[in-house]
């Protein structure tokens, strides 16, 4: 276990490492610190819940980002609980994906990116969409959100068409995550900015305070922001890297 955990960090830089520990951290202290300040309680199920799944996703986040097969284990267990917990405050689209389409793509997802490990850094390899293949995503994105907003809103969630949109978003940037598509980073920023907003609605409207699920997205935010630029630089490496083997 421990070799297996020293080769999962390798090649990450010392910088790295301390922004995975920084953000969990941070998170974690916040997190308790809202709750006692409300007088509400640090060890109820609720905040254990909340909590679990923002570190769980903290390190599924960065371990996409390094490209490190952690990150469909970590996203497999975040799937698990955020799910319940968006069923609880009546984002149905939210808990459809993660049960019916995450957990299983975070399953094969391991499979796929354990057969392109690049050699250099020893993580996933990585590339990028051509125009073609980028005009074929803003269609697909555009009608099936439209599409699954719909069911949502027959089906009485909350803010069914930005709940729809946030889903159908992340379908498709895991999809293009597994096939190690440099892009999908693009779309978690737009998704993060709209979920940021749909968690910080709770706190508006009364019908809940999840902090550590807000403060989650918000790092996812920042994150995506920092592993779009990381994964852009090691397609090049990875690149230049296969050139001198030629």
């Amino acid at each position: 276990m421990r070799d297996l955990f020293r080769k999962e960090i390798s090649g990450w830089s010392r910088g790295e490492i301390l922004w995975l520990g920084f953000s969990v951290t941070a998170i974690s202290v916040i997190s308790a610190i809202f709750n006692i300040s409300r007088n509400m309680p640090v060890l109820s199920g609720d905040f254990v819940m909340s909590l679990s799944a923002a570190i769980l996703g903290c390190l599924a986040a960065v371990f996409t980002g390094q490209g490190k097969l952690g990150a469909f284990v970590f996203g497999f267990l975040n799937s698990i609980l955020y799910g319940l917990i968006s069923f609880g405050y009546g984002y149905y689209g939210e808990f459809m994906v993660k049960f019916l389409v995450f957990i299983p793509l975070n399953v094969y997802g391991f499979t796929v990116w354990l057969r392109h490990i690049n050699p250099l850094g020893n993580e996933a390899s990585k590339r990028s969409l051509s125009l073609k293949g980028r005009l074929w995503l803003l269609l697909a994105i555009s009608v099936f959100t439209g599409g699954y907003g719909i069911l949502l809103m027959f089906l009485k969630g909350a803010y069914p068409f930005w709940d729809g949109f946030t889903t159908i978003m992340a379908i498709i940037a895991l999809v293009l995550c597994i096939m190690r598509f440099s892009e999908h980073w693009i779309l978690w920023m737009i998704i993060n900015v709209v979920s940021v907003g749909l968690w910080a609605a709770p706190f508006i409207d009364g019908r809940g305070q999840p902090v550590a699920v807000l403060l989650m997205w918000g790092f996812y935010l920042i994150n995506s922001v920092v592993m779009y630029m990381r994964w852009r630089k090691r397609e090049k490496l990875e690149r230049d890297f296969s050139a001198s083997l030629n």
